[in-house]
């Protein structure tokens, strides 16, 4: 397939997808070929983004290698899971029966209900303990033309790869039927219920009772007293499930009360037909093959085109969460990356300025002392012991400024350490940009789905030893500026035994001047400064040509450390950009999938006409499709509404303003009354006056933000008696 974006309502981008001759499939094999190279196409777009990202930082793994790895990692995870979905559409019947999947917490008779629908032996139900059912088994259910799947449970203790088992079933479900009970609902089967609705996969609730029938007592209040048997407090157990659905914007089509022990039991065998027959009239189960009868009939159809096209939609809308994702932590290591290098270098360019200035103080200092040495010397001494005494005074002078040297590149190290790790400090958890602008559907369905934590922060770098002095001096930057840093201590100290070499300073002592003991007091005196202050005065200019170069040694050893982290920036850079042409390819994918679904739903509620006109469309779970429509064909579905669908279809105008369109959405997903209380360029802002689940209320935000490209706000105005306001936008 072309590797170039694919764009929502664009028929080039189109027939990336489903061919250059389809205007859209004509049968579900045509469907299928599509879909199938969608998820390929997907997953060799994350492989080659996923390559150039490596190629691009290959000089700099060891740097970025904790941040890079894992970004490739998830790239490559995305890829595989694309590539598998592909194989797996390649291989599904997509002329299969209706498709119902069997899910809800562990022990909650998910089991005893499966095998009641399939007239099993009940080998798969448990005996009260958890995680009895450990993989997924599909059976045809008896007198319809449904095929049912039990899964294992969720919420169970250490039970990640149950859930994980379960969810692998849900693509390919045309119908979640979730078993609920009377018992506490726990943070994994929660977690289950908002996920199931952030797929926005339809929901059937049956509410099990759990009351044992087993025993002579329990089926004789099952037989005579079931409203006892059952309870009275059914809405408030399904309180806990519209909650979980509610936070990711869903909700269930229905919820039935059954007892599925009871119901299968009446199958068993075991009691008198007439028995048997009340049992069964009892446990309610009859109206929960009612409904899925009826969801089979009305829907399937329907509810098949989509369930084909969330296999690879919701795997491609993923990826691009977690390609978006990576484009997060990236841009917050180049922040920290960026803020480090900047700072580090002003820091450490002061902190070398100081040392140098150190080291001309005490070079400074030291020579004074030598210069009053020389008009304190006794010229009576004898020339040995002028010899003997300069001499111990050079090498107290090397000895000094040695000293002071290795003194002043120890505080240095020491500084530049405490430099690093406070820059390090201060760009260590810098925020990314997060999810917070107007960005595709990878964006803001990772703000709701993914929640991925943390934040990647800059490293310090290895601590490498410089050379001889280096070695005690240290360094923040690397091997590199380590050597240049020691290699210019090193100088100061050896361009100092050089100019005070006891063989230079001594030439003196040999001047045939000194003749006459008794003449030579003054002459001496004289002879001694002279001959030793120029030597002074131009080792003081030595030691300054030094400093001064060794003082840009250590810059330029800074300087190529700072060059060093630019080009990782850059590096980073170009992986930003490739990631980012990523998630617009994915997200492209996405909106020209949910525009061929739209097409090919409203084909199938008799708007022809409409389907052919359709621009482009977006689909959000929880609040449905939003379509862009030509005036005429807008107005048609505006007077006639495709009420008849499994998806809300919802109109707006192709050549409509943005913050026109966004209200527009807003105006068709509640009947409550909605007022404008700023509307502007791309920007929207209303006030809802009836109260609404926040979930249910990021689910119209987030449709019309992404149909619309506005950025919307909802705010809820308060009842009267009512708490204050709350704002939602995504």
């Amino acid at each position: 397939m072309p590797n170039q974006p694919m764009r929502a309502g664009d028929d080039d981008g189109r027939r990336l997808i489903f061919g250059p001759d389809h205007a859209s499939f004509t049968s579900l094999d045509d469907l299928r070929v599509g879909l199938v190279a969608a998820a390929a196409n997907g997953a060799d777009l994350l492989t080659r983004v996923t390559a150039r990202v490596r190629d691009g930082l290959v000089g700099f793994r060891d740097e970025t290698g904790d941040i890079i790895e894992p970004i490739c990692n998830a790239l490559d995870d995305a890829a595989s899971d694309l590539r598998n979905r592909s194989l797996q559409i390649a291989d599904q019947d997509v002329d299969r029966p209706f498709r119902v999947v069997l899910m809800g917490r562990t022990m909650s008779g998910k089991s005893t209900l499966f095998e009641f629908l399939s007239g099993g032996d009940g080998a798969r139900i448990g005996v009260g303990g958890q995680r009895t059912t450990r993989e997924s088994c599909s059976r045809a259910v008896q007198g319809l033309a449904i095929d049912v799947v039990d899964t294992p449970g969720v919420g169970a203790m250490d039970g990640e790869d149950d859930y994980a088992r379960a969810f692998e079933e849900v693509a390919g479900a045309d119908l979640i039927l979730w078993v609920a009970t009377d018992q506490a609902t726990q943070e994994q089967t929660g977690r289950a219920l908002e996920r199931l609705s952030d797929l926005g996969k339809p929901i059937l609730v049956a509410l099990n009772c759990l009351a044992d029938v087993s025993d002579e007592l329990g089926l004789e209040d099952m037989l005579y007293e079931p409203d006892q048997v059952f309870g009275g407090d059914a809405t408030g157990n399904l309180v806990p499930v519209q909650r979980h659905l509610a936070r990711a914007g869903g909700q269930y089509i229905c919820a039935l009360q059954v007892h599925a022990q009871a119901a299968l039991l009446s199958t068993s065998g075991l009691l008198e037909p007439d028995v048997a027959h009340v049992l069964r009239s009892n446990s309610r189960i009859d109206t929960l093959l009612e409904s899925l009868r009826h969801q089979q009939e009305q829907t399937a159809a329907q509810r098949r085109v989509v369930s084909a096209f969330d296999a690879p939609r919701i795997d491609l809308l993923e990826a691009a969460t977690s390609s978006n994702t990576q484009v997060s932590e990236l841009r917050s290591a180049a922040a920290s990356y960026q803020g480090t290098r900047t700072s580090l270098r002003k820091r450490a360019h002061r902190r070398i300025d100081d040392a140098c200035d150190e080291i001309q103080s005490a070079t400074t200092n030291a020579i004074s002392r030598r210069e009053r040495w020389i008009e304190q010397v006794d010229p009576d001494l004898g020339l040995d012991q002028i010899n003997k005494k300069w001499n111990h005074e050079l090498k107290g002078l090397r000895n000094e400024l040695e000293d002071a040297i290795n003194e002043i590149g120890l505080r240095l190290r020491a500084d530049l350490n405490i430099i690093a790790y406070d820059v390090a400090a201060d760009w260590a958890h810098v925020d990314s940009d997060g999810f917070a602008g107007l960005g595709g559907r990878g964006e803001i369905w990772g703000n709701r789905v993914v929640k991925v934590g943390g934040r990647m922060a800059a490293g310090v770098g290895g601590l490498a030893a410089g050379a001889k002095v280096g070695s005690l001096v240290g360094t923040l930057f690397g091997p590199g500026p380590g050597t240049a840093i020691g290699t210019g201590v090193g100088a100061l100290i050896g361009l100092t035994g050089s100019l005070l070499g006891v063989d230079r300073a001594i030439d003196w002592l040999g001047d045939q001047l000194f003749r006459s003991p008794s003449k030579v007091r003054e002459r001496r005196r004289k002879k001694i400064s002279k001959q030793l202050s120029p030597l002074l005065v131009q080792l003081k200019a030595e030691v300054d040509k030094i400093r001064t170069k060794v003082q840009q040694d250590w810059f330029d050893a800074v300087e190529s450390d700072h060059e060093r982290r630019l080009a990782r920036e850059e590096a980073l850079d170009l992986a930003i950009g490739c990631l980012e042409t990523a998630t617009r390819e994915l997200e492209s994918a996405v909106a020209n999938l949910d525009t061929e679904l739209c097409r090919e739903l409203l084909r199938m509620n008799g708007f022809t006409r409409v389907a052919s006109a359709v621009s482009r469309a977006d689909r959000w779970r929880g609040a449905g499709i939003a379509v862009a429509l030509p005036e005429a064909e807008f107005a048609e579905v505006v007077l006639y509404p495709a009420t008849g669908g499994v998806e809300r279809i919802v109109p707006t105008r192709s050549t409509g303003r943005p913050e026109s369109n966004a209200l527009q959405v807003l105006r068709c997903m509640t009947t409550a009354p909605l007022t404008v209380e700023s509307m502007s360029e791309r920007r929207l802002v209303v006030d809802l006056s009836k109260p609404a689940p926040g979930g249910t209320r990021e689910a119209w935000v987030a449709l019309a933000q992404i149909h619309s490209g506005a950025n919307v706000t909802i705010r809820e105005r308060p009842l009267e008696g009512e708490p204050d306001v709350h704002d939602s936008h995504p």
